[in-house]
């Protein structure tokens, strides 16, 4: 998973003024018993119990920086998405500051639009025969890079298998490449027997494709368009069922295969509008 770090500016800046606001509740009980803000989720680990919020200012707290909390109860980040804007209230508890309650607001937010031609690969997969990507040309492809290890990679699967079944017939086609450097093919398939997925998995043990695909956190999620061109980059867990991410695969299945656009060029990046749950082309 992703876990960004505070630079020490911000983390020494964070220090000061929790250090003043919690000595004022503890010792002379004048601040106020918790404190409310916003922000956007940028990373999670439920089982540790902690959030990381890029938040704004929380009045009376501190000033809008990125910063991680950690959450009691813990089972409040079950289901949060990274990329979420939530609310949240801040209570002293012992010698430090947590959540004591954390929800969403709004709805889902839009995918992570990118524009880059998609770096060709071919990939052993558990079923034996290698894959390549130029095999894929033509169709939409949800390239999806993850571990057995992380949680958040579990979290989302059931929603692209439910993804991959709902357009496979459409022209989706899934890819999930597993990154695991020690664990071996058979427990890899263990654990996709587990999940119960439909979809192909590639093995890229030695992380080389996802090196090349610049791949920083986990999971990480590209949507390839029939031309083969990256148009959406997803850091982090999603739920691909969402009205919006929905919206967005719809939107690029009812593209032409570039065989058929009769000498057009394929549409760019900046052709399509996301906007809440629908997909435009432009004029």
């Amino acid at each position: 998973m992703n876990k960004p770090r505070l630079r020490p500016w911000n983390r020494m800046l964070a220090l000061a003024a929790i250090c003043w606001n919690l000595h004022l509740a503890v010792v002379s009980g004048q601040a106020q018993p918790h404190f409310e803000g916003e922000g956007r989720v940028v990373a999670f680990d439920e089982g540790e119990g902690i959030v990381t919020l890029d938040h704004g200012p929380i009045p009376g707290l501190m000033p809008a920086m990125q910063m991680a909390f950690p959450v009691e109860p813990a089972e409040q980040l079950r289901g949060l998405r990274v990329g979420a804007l939530v609310r949240f209230s801040v209570q002293v508890r012992g010698t430090e500051w947590v959540i004591a309650a954390i929800e969403p607001v709004g709805g889902h937010p839009p995918p992570n639009l990118a524009s880059f031609p998609a770096p060709a690969f071919t990939l052993p997969t558990l079923s034996g025969a290698p894959i390549r990507l130029s095999d894929l040309r033509g169709k939409v492809v949800l390239l999806n890079f993850w571990v057995t290890w992380c949680g958040s990679c579990r979290a989302e699967m059931p929603s692209i298998d439910a993804l991959h079944r709902r357009y496979k017939n459409r022209g989706l086609e899934v890819l999930a490449v597993n990154l695991d450097a020690t664990t071996t093919s058979s427990k890899v398939q263990t654990f996709v027997d587990e999940l119960g997925v439909t979809f192909r998995i590639g093995l890229d043990p030695s992380s080389f494709i996802a090196r090349t695909y610049r791949v920083a956190g986990l999971p990480t999620t590209y949507l390839i368009d029939r031309a083969g061109n990256v148009v959406v980059q997803e850091v982090g867990a999603r739920d691909w069922l969402d009205a919006v991410s929905r919206s967005a695969i719809e939107g690029l299945l009812q593209l032409p295969e570039p065989a058929q656009e009769a000498g057009r060029s394929p549409p760019r990046l900046n052709e399509f509008l996301i906007r809440g749950s629908d997909v435009f082309m432009t004029k």
